[in-house]
């Protein structure tokens, strides 16, 4: 299972960090401070995770979601309303582990 979590342990703001998730693989996302979240592909899980304002403490956590849309990317961005920073994750879904890229699990700066 792969797991988000916001805030992200350890991660600055205004980065993307690189995820690989197999196709069929499920998601968890926890939030453990309120905040803003949203994605720019709603075929990618299936049920489509939900977006919006999300409070905490305590943790929310949302499961049930399994990847679906193999050969694609989405990108999950998080705002925590406490501070304004903005947090963001790049989920590439691909059919088997050996075709993750090279480059996932790494910290990237975004340019937005």
């Amino acid at each position: 299972m792969g797991k988000i979590q916001y805030p992200p342990t350890g991660a600055p703001q205004d980065t993307a960090i690189r995820q690989c998730f197999v196709y069929g693989e499920d998601l968890q996302i926890q939030f453990d401070v309120s905040g803003y979240f949203s994605h720019d592909n709603p075929d990618a899980f299936d049920p489509d995770p939900p977006t919006g304002n999300f409070v905490a403490p305590p943790p929310v956590v949302l499961e049930g979601y399994h990847a679906v849309y193999q050969d694609s990317t989405v990108t999950f961005s998080f705002v925590d309303t406490a501070n304004g920073k903005t947090y963001k994750n790049e989920i590439t879904i691909v059919a088997s582990k050996d075709l993750c890229p090279k480059s996932t699990e790494e910290e990237l700066a975004v340019q937005d």
